[in-house]
């Protein structure tokens, strides 16, 4: 009889620890999604923000307009003035002058 008892608890001992286990998992799992979901929005956002950025529209269409013409990768800043405006520019004319040459590869 004593071995039966002890070996009862020992069961009931290991289902709590397998249960406290999944539960930590469960939590765990879940937390890694919500940091995922989070750092997904964060990039939606800052690459709307630059759609919506003429600069940045403007760096595109002209950086994708050198690439199809051949024309070296000089992105020509002096258009916006200020530093920000230019940086966007810049950061659209390369990735519009990147868009082709990735997509023929």
């Amino acid at each position: 009889m004593r071995v039966l008892t002890r070996f009862r608890r020992k069961e009931n001992h290991m289902q709590r620890i397998l249960a406290y286990v999944l539960a930590m998992g469960c939590v765990g799992t879940s937390a890694a999604m919500l940091v995922s979901h989070d750092m997904t929005l964060q990039n939606t956002g800052a690459a709307i923000e630059l759609n919506n950025d003429a600069a940045f529209r403007d760096g595109l269409y002209l950086g994708r307009l050198a690439q199809a013409e051949n024309r070296t990768m000089r992105p020509p800043v002096g258009r916006w003035s200020t530093e920000k405006d230019r940086a966007s520019f810049a950061a659209g004319f390369q990735q519009g002058f990147g868009e082709r040459s990735s997509q023929q590869k």
